[in-house]
């Protein structure tokens, strides 16, 4: 008897080596699965969340592509001092947050010249779209990675549409196309649940991310739907798939949405590679432990 309904993976694999190189980017599912992605793959060759963890998919696209085509310069505008006495960037996640403006910026050049370094060789980008939610400051019109705990009136918060999402990435997919010509690009869509908007609410925001990768993926070669949604919603479908707070998938979900990427994805060279690296950190922490 089969207790559980497989999710179908894209007709068309992938066929990493050894040699390959990827960069991710998105929500905190995009950084779980892309930190597995880099124990896997040789060192250096996974870049993950160079912008910190990012939500909506416009966030993520202009994360893109100021890695893909910006001159790494950042305006002052961009970093400011919060109110709890660090300086953060509107643009990244509290992970480049420092205590002075210099600081920060020397963190966000950083980062985003390593990416941009990579990116200039990868075969693979994964993008992660987390919600559909995205939040403007009211008075300059910035469109914000992250709100950093600033006063919830200095934001009005809107809905990205299918139709927006579509055409500015279309776009960005079209300059991505010219500027590199063999990089592939997944697309997946993260299972956390957001309960502040009520479940009716996040499944509609899931249901808008959906509808607008199907249209891109039919409309741009070399782009895939990856079903990592599908495989913990539907496929695993049970509270024991979910961390405590019963919104954030476990380990063990992330695991088998990992198991099957790299099923899919991986030549048989970068899957024995990936055995023989596992073993080696397994044996390390063992050493680790019994070492007195």
């Amino acid at each position: 008897m089969i207790f559980r309904t497989p999710v179908d993976l894209p007709r068309e694999h992938l066929s990493l080596t050894p040699q390959s190189a990827a960069l991710t980017l998105g929500s905190c599912f995009a950084e779980s699965i892309g930190n597995r992605m880099a124990n896997a793959m040789p060192e250096g060759n996974v870049c993950v969340n160079p912008f910190g963890v990012l939500y909506n998919p416009e966030s993520v696209r202009r994360a893109l592509e100021i890695i893909a085509f910006g001159d790494l310069f950042f305006p002052d505008s961009y970093i400011f001092e919060g109110r709890d006495g660090l300086w953060h960037s509107w643009l990244h996640s509290g992970a480049f947050s420092a205590t002075s403006q210099k600081a920060c910026r020397e963190r966000i050049l950083q980062a985003t010249n390593d990416a941009a370094t990579l990116l200039g060789r990868a075969d693979l980008l994964c993008l992660t779209w987390g919600t559909n939610r995205a939040y403007v400051l009211r008075d300059e019109g910035l469109l914000v990675g992250n709100c950093h705990k600033e006063v919830p009136a200095r934001f009005v918060e809107r809905s990205l549409s299918v139709e927006e999402i579509v055409t500015s990435w279309t776009a960005t997919f079209e300059a991505l196309r010219r500027a590199f010509p063999n990089l592939r690009i997944v697309l997946t869509v993260s299972p956390y649940r957001y309960a502040k908007y009520g479940l009716h609410g996040s499944q509609l925001a899931k249901a808008t991310l959906l509808l607008a990768q199907a249209q891109l993926c039919a409309e741009h070669a070399g782009v895939y739907y990856f079903p990592a949604y599908e495989m913990v919603t539907d496929e695993l479908r049970d509270y024991r798939f979910y961390e405590p707070d019963m919104l954030h998938p476990s380990a063990q979900a992330a695991d088998y949405v990992w198991q099957r990427f790299a099923d899919w994805s991986f030549s048989d060279e970068l899957r024995r590679l990936a055995t023989e690296q596992e073993k080696q950190r397994k044996a390390e922490a063992h050493r680790n432990i019994v070492r007195p």
